[in-house]
Protein backbone atom coordinates (compact mmCIF):
# COMPACT_ATOMS: atom_id res chain seq x y z
CA UNK A 1 0.00 0.00 0.00
CA UNK A 2 1.34 3.55 -0.93
CA UNK A 3 0.88 6.27 0.86
CA UNK A 4 -0.43 9.16 -0.87
CA UNK A 5 0.67 12.92 0.01
CA UNK A 6 0.36 16.40 -1.09
CA UNK A 7 3.03 16.51 -3.66
CA UNK A 8 2.12 13.21 -5.07
CA UNK A 9 -1.39 14.08 -5.10
CA UNK A 10 -0.86 17.28 -6.91
CA UNK A 11 -3.20 19.66 -4.85
CA UNK A 12 -2.22 20.92 -1.56
CA UNK A 13 0.55 24.26 -1.01
CA UNK A 14 4.40 24.51 -0.96
CA UNK A 15 5.98 23.51 2.24
CA UNK A 16 5.11 26.14 4.91
CA UNK A 17 1.71 26.91 3.79
CA UNK A 18 -1.14 28.17 5.47
CA UNK A 19 -2.16 24.05 4.89
CA UNK A 20 0.94 22.80 6.42
CA UNK A 21 0.40 24.72 9.96
CA UNK A 22 -0.56 23.83 12.77
CA UNK A 23 -3.26 25.94 15.16
CA UNK A 24 -2.38 27.09 18.11
CA UNK A 25 -3.19 30.05 20.35
CA UNK A 26 0.12 31.81 19.35
CA UNK A 27 -0.62 31.68 15.48
CA UNK A 28 -4.16 32.80 16.43
CA UNK A 29 -2.96 35.20 18.07
CA UNK A 30 -0.14 36.45 15.78
CA UNK A 31 -2.74 36.54 12.69
CA UNK A 32 -4.88 38.64 14.98
CA UNK A 33 -3.34 40.36 17.39
CA UNK A 34 -6.25 43.39 18.08
CA UNK A 35 -8.68 40.72 18.86
CA UNK A 36 -6.09 38.60 20.90
CA UNK A 37 -4.92 42.08 22.76
CA UNK A 38 -8.91 42.76 23.30
CA UNK A 39 -9.67 39.49 24.69
CA UNK A 40 -6.88 39.36 27.00
CA UNK A 41 -7.89 42.87 28.23
CA UNK A 42 -11.50 41.87 29.17
CA UNK A 43 -10.12 38.30 30.75
CA UNK A 44 -7.41 40.53 33.15
CA UNK A 45 -10.77 43.03 33.87
CA UNK A 46 -12.90 40.21 34.69
CA UNK A 47 -10.45 38.64 37.02
CA UNK A 48 -9.62 42.17 39.07
CA UNK A 49 -13.84 43.14 39.01
CA UNK A 50 -13.91 39.18 40.78
CA UNK A 51 -10.63 39.37 43.20
CA UNK A 52 -11.94 42.84 43.99
CA UNK A 53 -15.73 41.96 44.88
CA UNK A 54 -14.37 39.05 46.66
CA UNK A 55 -11.95 41.02 48.82
CA UNK A 56 -14.35 44.28 49.52
CA UNK A 57 -17.57 42.41 49.71
CA UNK A 58 -19.60 45.43 50.78
CA UNK A 59 -22.85 43.54 51.15
CA UNK A 60 -21.40 41.97 54.83
CA UNK A 61 -23.49 43.14 57.69
CA UNK A 62 -23.12 43.49 61.35
CA UNK A 63 -24.10 40.26 63.18
CA UNK A 64 -27.28 40.62 65.15
CA UNK A 65 -29.27 38.53 67.74
CA UNK A 66 -31.19 36.63 64.76
CA UNK A 67 -27.96 35.91 63.30
CA UNK A 68 -28.05 31.88 62.48
CA UNK A 69 -25.03 29.94 63.76
CA UNK A 70 -24.36 29.41 59.90
CA UNK A 71 -24.22 33.19 59.44
CA UNK A 72 -21.88 33.09 63.01
CA UNK A 73 -19.24 30.93 61.00
CA UNK A 74 -19.24 32.73 57.88
CA UNK A 75 -18.65 35.86 59.35
CA UNK A 76 -15.23 37.87 59.62
CA UNK A 77 -13.13 37.82 62.65
CA UNK A 78 -13.66 41.16 63.13
CA UNK A 79 -17.33 40.77 62.90
CA UNK A 80 -17.12 37.92 65.57
CA UNK A 81 -15.80 40.15 68.26
CA UNK A 82 -17.60 43.21 67.06
CA UNK A 83 -20.86 40.78 68.13
CA UNK A 84 -19.10 39.89 71.53
CA UNK A 85 -18.74 43.20 72.53
CA UNK A 86 -22.72 43.66 71.91
CA UNK A 87 -23.25 40.85 73.66
CA UNK A 88 -21.57 42.00 76.47
CA UNK A 89 -23.01 45.08 76.35
CA UNK A 90 -26.82 43.91 76.14
CA UNK A 91 -26.53 40.96 77.98
CA UNK A 92 -23.47 40.94 80.33
CA UNK A 93 -21.00 38.42 80.94
CA UNK A 94 -22.40 34.81 81.34
CA UNK A 95 -21.37 32.53 83.73
CA UNK A 96 -17.64 30.77 83.26
CA UNK A 97 -16.69 33.57 80.60
CA UNK A 98 -15.33 37.11 82.34
CA UNK A 99 -16.69 40.31 80.33
CA UNK A 100 -14.21 39.36 77.42
CA UNK A 101 -15.29 39.37 74.03
CA UNK A 102 -12.56 36.58 73.17
CA UNK A 103 -14.17 34.36 75.66
CA UNK A 104 -17.66 35.32 74.76
CA UNK A 105 -16.90 34.63 71.18
CA UNK A 106 -15.28 31.06 72.00
CA UNK A 107 -18.35 29.93 73.89
CA UNK A 108 -20.28 31.33 70.64
CA UNK A 109 -18.17 29.13 68.69
CA UNK A 110 -18.55 26.39 70.86
CA UNK A 111 -22.37 26.38 70.99
CA UNK A 112 -22.70 26.76 67.11
CA UNK A 113 -20.00 23.65 66.81
CA UNK A 114 -22.35 21.87 68.65
CA UNK A 115 -25.78 23.23 66.81
CA UNK A 116 -23.52 22.25 63.60
CA UNK A 117 -23.15 18.60 64.83
CA UNK A 118 -26.95 18.62 65.31
CA UNK A 119 -27.54 19.65 62.13
CA UNK A 120 -29.32 22.70 63.48
CA UNK A 121 -26.51 25.42 62.51
CA UNK A 122 -28.97 26.77 59.58
CA UNK A 123 -31.96 26.77 61.82
CA UNK A 124 -31.06 28.16 64.83
CA UNK A 125 -29.59 31.66 65.94
CA UNK A 126 -26.48 32.73 68.00
CA UNK A 127 -28.56 33.35 70.94
CA UNK A 128 -30.26 29.80 70.98
CA UNK A 129 -27.16 28.00 70.65
CA UNK A 130 -25.95 29.74 73.28
CA UNK A 131 -29.19 28.98 75.17
CA UNK A 132 -28.83 25.29 74.17
CA UNK A 133 -32.35 25.54 72.72
CA UNK A 134 -31.34 22.47 69.85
Amino acid sequence: MTRVTNSDSGGGGAPGSSADEQWSLTSLARRHPRTAAASLAVVVVLVAITIFTTISNPHRQALGNSASCSQWSAATPAQQIAYSHTYINEYGAFANTAANAEAVKAQIDRACTKASYLGEADDISVIGALKKAF
